[in-house]
């Protein structure tokens, strides 16, 4: 029976967490089909969360490139979300640090991006690096938290919790451009506080329009007509003469976005 035979059914016996059938599938494969064959099982397991079958893999030689981009293991691990896939990794030598993809990120930045708080708390307590994750479109964890389909503050504290130190991060501008108060109030006031001077954009990709008005919290929330935010910011100590690489102040942000108390907050900033 040959590996691509074989591979028709593949699927089938790792969704049904078929052990027995996987091991008579690779024992039958030729010796030169047999590692792919393993590393196709594997990366199958992992994205279904058969933890039982991820392990055989690895006690039966599974080979894990070295390569840290695009890991396609590493990648479908991500997907699965799930804590138990990560323990058999961990268990077999992956550092879970070291690999990023291009499509997914990496596993701290999805997790973020879901607001899957449990998955979050558990890859920052098996050691995750908050200060080096990246996502999709190469956002970093804490601004998928922010604007992710489930924002979580509570992901905020966990990455707080465990040493994040928001160095050179967006995540406050994010919070402050869509007037999430409470987010932003968690990365003002945290030990590592957010740099209210920081001025590159969070956004992936810059819209027409906006790509040249990259901008402090300040600014960008003046330009959004947040005057909740804009009057918190200025409460602490954020810059109000700032300009932005067209010389537009914050003052001019606020024009722009068309909030009359956030106009009067500014005035004269100029």
């Amino acid at each position: 029976m040959s590996f691509s035979i074989t591979m028709s059914g593949l699927e089938e016996a790792i969704v049904a967490g078929d052990l027995e059938t996987l091991r008579n599938l690779y024992a039958t494969a030729s010796t030169d089909q047999q590692s792919a064959l393993l590393t196709s099982i594997a990366e199958r397991a992992a994205r279904n969360a058969k933890t039982e079958i991820l392990d055989w893999c690895f006690r039966s030689g599974l080979e894990v490139s070295r390569n840290s981009l695009n890991n396609e293991l590493y990648d479908q691990a991500c997907f699965s979300l799930s804590p138990a896939v990560f323990d058999v990794l961990i268990a077999h030598g992956i550092d879970i640090n070291r690999y990023h993809s291009e499509y997914v990120g990496d596993a701290l930045s999805l997790a973020a991006y879901h607001g899957n708080v449990e998955f979050t708390r558990f890859l920052l307590e098996k050691g995750a690096d908050p200060n080096e994750t990246w996502g999709y479109q190469e956002h970093e964890a804490g601004v998928w938290a922010i604007v992710g389909p489930n924002a979580s503050p509570e992901i905020l504290r966990l990455m707080l919790q465990h040493g994040w130190e928001q160095k050179n991060s967006t995540a406050h501008i994010a919070a402050a451009e869509l007037g999430n108060l409470e987010a932003l109030r968690l990365l003002v006031e945290a030990n590592h506080g957010a740099d209210l001077e920081y001025s590159e954009p969070w956004w992936g990709v810059p819209s027409e329009n906006e790509g040249n008005q990259c901008g402090t919290a300040l600014y960008r929330a003046a330009l959004k007509g947040k005057e909740e935010v804009v009057a918190y910011l200025l409460e602490k100590g954020a810059n109000p003469k700032f300009k932005d690489t067209m010389g537009r102040s914050c003052f001019w942000a606020a024009r722009e976005g068309g909030n009359e108390r956030a106009m009067k907050l500014l005035e004269g900033s100029d």
